[in-house]
């Protein structure tokens, strides 16, 4: 292949199930994928419904052009941020109250800050015990201490003081219930003034959703990064695993469902690779010559 017949892609990778397993695992295959395929001359950035304050470590050490983040709310490349979606108080105010009045546990996500629902940090923190005494035989099997692992979910759900809170700085909640229909009553209820999705978290018992302003979501927010980048389209790939992927599967020339994906969700995209544990983006940088 000479230079002049080099095709440059700009990959969006989700983080939750297409990056991460179960909020515990990051494949070292999966770092290696993205980092060959960025010395290839490629773009890899993230396309996530989390905010910064949950990409750290490890997570942003793998090393990326940029990050579509808050589930399109924000997005930038390197350090210049190119888009900047944020709910009015109005709306804040409104969801707070529909929040309270339903017993629902919430937070808000900002650029970088994270607040949260009184008593919602506890019972996360709860959680994160139940998660590390569920994997520490795996653990002291593989001569890790259980009290060294990382957790890249609920591990990273560290919430700001409410003195530090601004209704002016919200770019979406994040409502996390014990039933399952109290929150899907809730989220179609807000649709038709947010852009809601549902199921985006993991858990246990329950369900979550997610809510931003009206027309924010990871397609649109991609397609502006692109336009900055002077990428067409047909040369992005997005690889994602949920619901909030749609639009992305949407505005990408390729579009790629990871196979833990729910087949709903598969039946979305162009095409589907393996699964997290079975190298799923290795493989799919693979079949499109990216490594």
């Amino acid at each position: 292949m000479t230079s002049s017949d080099f095709r440059r892609r700009a990959v969006f990778l989700d983080v939750d199930g297409t990056l991460l397993q179960d909020g515990t695992h990051l494949p070292e295959s999966a770092v290696a994928a993205v980092r060959r395929a960025r010395e290839n001359g490629h773009l890899v950035l993230l396309s996530t419904g989390r905010g910064m304050a949950e990409l750290r470590g490890r997570i942003l050490d793998i090393g990326f052009d940029g990050a579509v983040t808050n589930g399109g709310a924000f997005a930038g490349v390197g350090d210049e941020l190119i888009v900047s979606r944020l709910m009015t108080a109005a709306e804040v105010a409104r969801l707070s109250a529909a929040f309270e009045a339903r017993g629902i546990h919430w937070y808000y996500q900002s650029f970088d800050r994270m607040f949260a629902s009184p008593g919602l940090p506890d019972l996360l923190a709860d959680r994160l015990e139940r998660d590390r005494a569920r994997h520490a035989d795996d653990a002291r099997a593989a001569g890790v201490d259980p009290d060294e692992l990382e957790f890249f979910s609920v591990g990273m759900k560290t919430f700001d003081d409410e003195v530090h809170f601004s209704d002016a700085e919200v770019a979406k909640a994040v409502i996390l219930g014990h039933d399952a229909d109290a929150v899907a009553d809730l989220l179609a209820e807000l649709a038709p003034d947010f852009a809601v999705v549902s199921g985006t978290i993991p858990l246990p018992e329950g369900s979550s959703g997610e809510v931003a302003p009206r027309g924010v979501n990871k397609g649109a927010a991609i397609l502006e990064v692109l336009a900055h980048l002077g990428v067409d389209p047909a040369d992005a790939i997005g690889i994602g695993d949920n619901w909030n992927d749609a639009e992305m599967f949407e505005v990408c020339g390729t579009a790629i469902a990871m196979g833990n994906a729910a087949p709903e969700v598969q039946a979305l995209a162009d095409e589907v690779t393996t699964a997290i544990d079975d190298d799923g983006i290795h493989n799919a940088f693979v079949r499109h010559g990216l490594i």
